[in-house]
């Protein structure tokens, strides 16, 4: 049977270590079935196939962004886009309040204006909105504005009220309030205290779930994105959302779940559900926890206080007794451990309940994840290879968000964080990902933030843990599928994998790695189908 699609006429980086390149790659089937000189696949073409000149272009495995929000991204596209690229002041974010609460009927979403991705530390007044400011700006209808890290965000008054919040409403577990000189609350939420007031926004309908799934997925094939993790699934609503897609064929790209330990654990362990269950197109991930907050919005669990802002050293979520508990019930369950930590303090609590785990029900290649492994200490990068922890870095927040970074963190922490270089030295499995809508998902402004470590401002963090551009590739490709135990379907151009593609406009090799940035995805392919083509 001859081959549905031939790629002939330009470099193959294969990812495979066994054949690191090849001529040609021919498909069938969904699957590669021969990788090698262009003669021998020229040969499995028939009359039927298709057979793309690459012409000088670049094919490489379907990229993996491990670690992303689907979900929140696909409502974001629906929402004020308040990112720094789109505004970068007060007024601006008061201004498109302003224009959505003149444009959206007073029934959408509740009566709320909804907001997301600005940040402080890059808007013109330096510091957080107020609720006042917000007031201002809304006309009385309750109104959020999440900052870009998604783990802090300004509520107006209506809102506050909404869920109760006031003067006398003491600090929520894991979570703070703000509040102003007079002790009143200031709109700004952190943590847990931004859930109690994102509890009275009405939740998305399932059919909304999906039209947001297919909005992200549409932007991920664009980026030559074939597979992702899906970080948070909360309710039973959101993964019966993917469940229909990928039953009606509509999934956009392959997927992952990351089931929350409180919200989703129990009732998929009662029915023995663990993971791996699924299919090559939606399984069952790990059991994921959140610890802590963000780096930049000084947040993150720290050994030390931040050097901007003494007193404060970020925000544990779990004392290490419900740590221990819930990682000891999600692997005694048989899920693949995960946990949010930013901060060293809480990658190192991440790490005492992953021993606890992990001793108390001993079981080969457990591959215990940490999404984000932000500050890794020496002591910390000794546990994570004795423990085969998997670290899910986003190399493009040194560019998005760096700048803050460099604010909040000194020289030698810089040194530490995200260090991929690191990694790599010591036999660390490093994933890359994106964490959209964080940041863009696009994967190669990942690509040059893993390989230059450079910020919007063209500052340098942390430089010596840059990487190469081969190991930037692998990072968005084979690791994730390792990190994911999928390593033999797919992450590499070998024969017999899934025939999940990306074509690129040039050889990232042989690009300057500061223009890594400018490449862009020429043609995806999912199963041996072409699913995006510029």
């Amino acid at each position: 049977m001859p081959a549905d699609l031939v790629f002939l006429n330009g470099p193959i980086i294969t990812v495979d270590d066994a054949h690191p390149t090849a001529e040609a790659v021919a498909i069938q089937n969904g699957h590669i079935v021969r990788v090698g000189d262009a003669v021998s696949v020229r040969a499995e073409a028939g009359p039927g196939s298709r057979v793309v000149d690459l012409a000088g272009r670049t094919l490489l495995p379907g990229f993996n962004d491990n670690h992303t929000h689907p979900m929140s991204f696909g409502q974001a596209l629906t929402t004020i886009d308040a990112t720094p690229a789109t505004i970068g002041t007060l007024t601006g974010i008061q201004a498109a309040f302003r224009r959505a609460a003149a444009e959206t009927h007073a029934s959408a979403n509740g009566g709320w204006l909804l907001a997301r991705g600005y940040d402080d530390t890059r808007l013109d007044i330096h510091r957080h909105p107020t609720r006042y400011e917000l007031d201002d700006a809304t006309g009385g209808r309750p109104a959020l504005l999440v900052r870009t890290c998604g783990h802090l965000a300004v509520a107006n008054s209506a809102a506050l009220a909404l869920a109760g919040v006031a003067r006398d409403t003491p600090d929520p577990t894991g979570g703070q309030f703000d509040r102003d000189e007079r002790g009143e609350p200031a709109g700004v939420l952190r943590e847990t205290a931004k859930a109690l007031v994102q509890a009275h926004v009405p939740p998305p309908t399932r059919s909304q779930i999906k039209d947001y799934l297919r909005a992200a997925g549409r932007r991920f094939l664009a980026y030559g994105i074939t597979s992702v993790g899906e970080a948070a699934i909360r309710t039973s609503d959101e993964l019966a959302a993917y469940q229909e897609l990928a039953r009606e064929g509509e999934l956009p790209v392959r997927v992952f779940t990351m089931m929350l330990i409180d919200d989703t654990l129990e009732p998929l362990s009662r029915l023995g559900l663990q993971t791996g269950f699924g299919d090559a197109w939606l399984r069952i991930g790990p059991a994921k926890l959140f610890q802590d907050g963000s780096g930049g919005g000084r947040t993150a669990a720290m050994t030390t206080d931040y050097r901007n802002d003494p007193g404060n050293s970020g925000i544990a979520i779990y004392d290490q007794d419900g740590l221990n508990d819930r990682f000891t019930r999600a692997h005694t369950a048989g899920f693949q451990l995960s946990a949010h930590a930013i901060g060293d303090r809480a990658i190192t609590m991440v790490l005492d309940g992953y021993e606890a785990a992990l001793a108390s029900e001993p079981r080969p290649d457990p591959r215990p994840r940490i999404e984000h492994a932000g500050l890794c200490t020496p002591a910390i990068l000794d546990r994570m290879e004795r423990l085969g922890v998997v670290a899910v870095p986003q190399p493009s927040f040194a560019y998005y968000l760096g700048d803050s970074y460099v604010e909040n963190f000194t020289p030698a922490q810089l040194s530490c964080s995200y260090p991929a270089r690191a990694w790599f030295d010591r036999g660390i499995l490093a994933a890359g990902s994106s964490d959209v809508p964080v940041v863009s998902c696009d994967p190669f402004v990942g690509l040059r933030s893993a390989v230059t470590r450079l910020t919007q401002d063209g500052q340098r963090m942390g430089p010596e843990q840059a990487v190469t551009v081969e190991e930037a590739i692998r990072m968005f490709t084979l690791n994730g599928a390792y990190a994911s135990f999928e390593e033999g379907l797919k992450g590499s151009i070998t024969e017999g994998k899934l025939a999940d593609l990306v074509v690129l406009d040039r050889d990232p090799r042989t690009v300057p790695p500061e223009d890594l940035h400018t490449l862009h995805a020429e043609m995806t392919i999912i199963d041996g189908r072409v699913v995006h083509e510029r």
